[in-house]
C-alpha cells in the first residue's frame, strides 16, 4: 500500500482526496493542516487515518504526499518533502519566483535519480482529448506545427456566473503578491497569468514543443461592482492591481509561432480552456467547454477540401492515476515537477517582457 497525505484542507484539497482515495493500493493516512479542528473534519470526511497540524508529522506517515496550500508554501513544502525522501505532487503553480523554481527544480532533478516521483497538477492534462492530441502530434499527424493559438476564458470579474468577486475566494487573486518587504513581485506575477495563464502555457506547449523566447502584454483593469456598476482600484484595503488580461506570443524552438490568450473577462464563457494546433499536413482543435473527450482534426488529403473529424474518446487515466501508478511502478510518467519548473520560466519570461514594454524576451534557463 501507499500511504498517501495531503497538506492543506480547502476545495482543491477535497479534489485530491476524493479522486486519489478511489485509488487501488492507496492508504489515506493522514491529513495535514495548521487548524486542528479543521484537520479533524478533513479527515472524517474523506477517511484519513490521521489528522496532524504539523508537516512533519504528516511526512513520517506518509510516502507520498500532496501540496494543496496557497501558492506561496508551495516551494519551501515541495523541498522538504523531497528531502524527507517523499514523492510529491505539487498543485500549481509551482512557485511564485523563477529563484524557488530554480531551486525546486534542482531538487526534483536529485530526487528523480534517487527514485522518488514527482508532479505538478495541471489539470487540464485530465482531458482525454489533449492526451490524444499529444500523441497524435508526437507521431507527426499535422507535420510540422507552424502555429497554434490557445485561450482560457473565465467571465468572473464581468459577471456573476460564480458570485461576486467581492468574495474572499476571488477577492484575494485581485491583488498583486507581495515580496516580504511589502513591494510587488512583478508587474506580471500573479493576477489571471499566474493563476490560468500557466495552464494555457502549459496546454500549448506540452503539444507544440517549448518555447525559446516570447512577448506579453498584461493589462490591470478597475473591478467593476457587478451590482451597482461602480468601479474599485481598491477594496477593503486590497490593492485590486492584479493583471486580468494577457496575450503571449511565443517563439517556438521548432520555428513556429504561438499565441497564449487568458482573461477574467469574458462573458458568456464561466471557465473555457481551448486551442488549436496547425501544422504543414494539418491540424488539431480542442474546445474543453464542449468536452473533454472529444477533439476534431483535418488531417492529409481532408485539408485539401477542408474536410473536418470529430473523434469521441474514452476518458483518460488522471493526474491523481498517474501519480499512484508511478510510484508503484516506478516509472515517472508526465507532468513532473520540472515541467512546473519550465512553465515558471515561462512566466518569468512573461514578467520580464512586460517590464520592457512588451518586448521580446528569451526564456530563461532552469540551469539543469
Amino acid at each position: 500500500m501507499i500511504r498517501y497525505g495531503i497538506i492543506g484542507t480547502g476545495g482543491m484539497a477535497s479534489g485530491h482526496a476524493e479522486r486519489t482515495g478511489k485509488i487501488e493500493g492507496v492508504e489515506m493516512a493522514a491529513c495535514c493542516d495548521i487548524d486542528a479542528e479543521r484537520s479533524a473534519a478533513f479527515a472524517e470526511k474523506h477517511g484519513f487515518a490521521a489528522s496532524v497540524t504539523a508537516y512533519e508529522d504528516l511526512l513520517e506517515r506518509c510516502d507520498a504526499v500532496a501540496i494543496v496550500t496557497p501558492d506561496k508554501f508551495h516551494a519551501p513544502l515541495t523541498l522538504q518533502g523531497l528531502a524527507a525522501g517523499k514523492h510529491v505532487m505539487c498543485e500549481k503553480p509551482l512557485t511564485t519566483t523563477f529563484a524557488d523554481a530554480k531551486e525546486v527544480a534542482s531538487a526534483a532533478r536529485k530526487a528523480h535519480d534517487a527514485g522518488q516521483v514527482t508532479f505538478i497538477n495541471f489539470t487540464y492534462r485530465n482531458s482525454a482529448a489533449w492526451q490524444e492530441a499529444r500523441r497524435m502530434i508526437a507521431d507527426g499527424a499535422i507535420g510540422e506545427v507552424r502555429h497554434a493559438t490557445g485561450r482560457y476564458l473565465q467571465a468572473w470579474l464581468a459577471a456573476k456566473v460564480w458570485g461576486s468577486w467581492t468574495q474572499e475566494q476571488w477577492l484575494w487573486r485581485c491583488e498583486t503578491p507581495k515580496n516580504p518587504d511589502g513591494t510587488p513581485v512583478g508587474p506580471a506575477a500573479g493576477g489571471v497569468l499566474a493563476d490560468v495563464g500557466c495552464h494555457i502555457l502549459d496546454f500549448i506547449t506540452g503539444l507544440t514543443g517549448p518555447a525559446s523566447s516570447l512577448r506579453c502584454t498584461a493589462k490591470s483593469f478597475p473591478n467593476v461592482d457587478p451590482d451597482t456598476g461602480e468601479r474599485h482600484t481598491t477594496y477593503q484595503g486590497r490593492t485590486l492591481d492584479a493583471n486580468s488580461s494577457v496575450s503571449v506570443e511565443l517563439d517556438l524552438d521548432g520555428g513556429g509561432l504561438a499565441l497564449a490568450q487568458a482573461t477574467r473577462w469574458a462573458s458568456g464563457h464561466p471557465n473555457q480552456v481551448a486551442l488549436g494546433v496547425y501544422g504543414t499536413e494539418g491540424a488539431i482543435e480542442i474546445d474543453l467547454e464542449d468536452s473533454w473527450t472529444k477533439l476534431r482534426h483535418c488531417l492529409g488529403e481532408a485539408r485539401h477540401r477542408s474536410g473536418w473529424t470529430a473523434v469521441d474518446l474514452a476518458k483518460t487515466p488522471t493526474n491523481y492515476d498517474r501519480f499512484i501508478a508511478s510510484i508503484a511502478t516506478g516509472e515517472q510518467d508526465q507532468a513532473d515537477i520540472l515541467r512546473g519548473a519550465k512553465i515558471q520560466a515561462y512566466l518569468e519570461a512573461c514578467d520580464l517582457s512586460v517590464q520592457a514594454d512588451g518586448a521580446r524576451t528569451p526564456v530563461p534557463s532552469l540551469g539543469l
